[in-house]
């Protein structure tokens, strides 16, 4: 190149240098030069607009016969474009290829920008939820999916469960809709057909709470002749007295459990909810201390933490039985005795409502199981506690109700905390806050 422009300017300086002995011979150097100069811009000016005229209108045609700098321009723009020309076929392989493997996959597949603005899917989401190109594209997802559900979770980017919807396109069909984020707060959003575990999943809720209504009745039958006959077991020999009251103590154990199974397909299914309203934290600490009252061992310490003015927004029932739950897994879990406080933290951005206790605790890796059906650490533990192994799966999902999430934080041999964390929306404090602190404790006596 260094080369190319040292020629061009010797060759124009000899040219100059020409003139200027033919100017100096006829008398008029001035004007060879200028007519040098301006033949010299003209010729510059030409090969510019060749230049011009091939890039617009050639197309991939060759470049025009040209010498000197203009002719390496020209040479270099050419091998510039076929190299572009061949990157681009690449590309095009590459996106088609792309495009053809994500129309074959059965999931559907979303982009959306930071907006939730539609910007590219595959067929079977066009097919999952009605899309249509070009029509759709950058229309707000909000707009084509019109389901309660998804507008909140959409909106909220409440993107660290999958959210399943009946299909807005097709008739019975239920849909999973996972989302992720990447580059500038884009949507990725990638959609199932569930229907087939969905139905499933109704089946199990079904035959559960059908089988515990069926199973109530043989159960009353069964408890009344055995408090007939608790009624005159002072009259039998001594092993039918224990046989009478181990079936009394696994008949009332079972009652528990249908109870349970009863009250987790009713949440599952949000059947006979009441309507949700502010309610007093104090009503249901006091409730709570009610209850605990009588299950307490002369070396369990059960503490209040709490302020008078703190309300909660829900269903009374729901949350009595959520924070009962807590409240009673922490007494019965701490056979040792030890502190059990039970608190309400409320601030502007969420309420939390604890309870700390000091008993045996919970080898870290159970914790992410602890909310499933029957899961239990200790088989035999809950035997002797009489746990029906569903009560945190009952407060996950009445928490569930109330958009609030369980934490559990636990140690082994140093106790748990067991954390209902609330949104903004379902706190507010009636008044300044004014912390109110009662104990409830029965201690051995010194």
């Amino acid at each position: 190149m260094k080369f190319i422009w040292r020629q061009s300017i010797i060759r124009w300086l000899l040219g100059l240098i020409a003139c200027l002995v033919i100017g100096f011979s006829i008398g008029h150097i001035i004007l060879v030069v200028l007519i040098y100069l301006l033949g010299s811009l003209y010729h510059q000016l030409y090969q510019l607009y060749q230049f011009h005229s091939w890039l617009r209108y050639s197309g991939k045609a060759p470049p025009p016969e040209a010498s000197g700098i203009w002719g390496d321009i020209f040479d270099a723009v050419y091998r510039l474009q076929k190299k572009q020309r061949k990157s681009k076929r690449r590309m095009q392989q590459a996106l088609t290829r792309i495009e053809h493997s994500t129309a074959a996959l059965k999931e559907g597949v979303i982009m959306a920008d930071s907006e939730g603005s539609l910007e590219w899917w595959n067929n079977s989401a066009a097919h999952l939820i009605g899309l249509m190109r070009p029509v759709d594209r950058g229309q707000s997802i909000t707009n084509i999916v019109r389901n309660p559900d998804f507008f909140r979770y959409f909106t909220q980017k409440r993107f660290g469960e999958p959210l399943v919807i009946k299909s807005p396109a097709k008739e019975g069909i239920y849909i999973e809709i996972q989302t992720t984020l990447y580059d500038k707060n884009d949507h990725l959003i990638f959609i199932r057909d569930v229907t087939r575990l969905h139905l499933l999943e109704q089946m199990r809720k079904d035959f559960v709470a059908n089988a515990s209504h069926e199973l109530k009745t043989p159960l009353t039958v069964i408890k009344g002749y055995l408090e007939t006959l608790d009624m005159f077991k002072d009259n039998l020999p001594a092993s039918m007295q224990r046989g009478i009251t181990n079936m009394s103590d696994q008949s009332l154990r079972m009652e528990h459990l249908i109870d349970d199974l009863l009250l987790l397909s009713r949440l599952e299914n949000d059947e006979k909810r009441e309507e949700d309203q502010w309610y007093s934290v104090q009503l249901f600490i006091e409730a709570i201390e009610k209850i605990a009252t009588p299950i307490l061992s002369e070396q369990h310490q059960l503490s209040f933490d709490f302020a008078e003015n703190d309300r909660i927004y829900g269903s009374y029932n729901e949350l009595y039985s959520a924070f009962s739950n807590l409240v009673v897994n922490a007494i019965k879990y701490s056979p040792n005795g030890g502190a059990i406080l039970v608190k309400w933290e409320s601030s502007e951005f969420n309420g939390v409502f604890s309870v700390k206790d000091s008993g045996l605790g919970i080898d870290p890796r159970y914790i992410p199981r602890l909310t499933e059906r029957f899961f239990r650490v200790d088989k035999g533990r809950s035997s002797s506690t009489g746990g029906t192994g569903l009560g945190l799966a009952i407060v996950k999902h009445i928490l569930m109700h109330h958009d609030a999430k369980l934490q559990i934080r636990s140690e082994l041999n140093r106790g748990s905390v067991f954390s209902c964390h609330f949104p903004a929306n379902r706190v507010r404090s009636d008044s300044i806050p004014s912390a109110t602190s009662s104990t409830l404790s029965t201690l051995p006596e010194e």
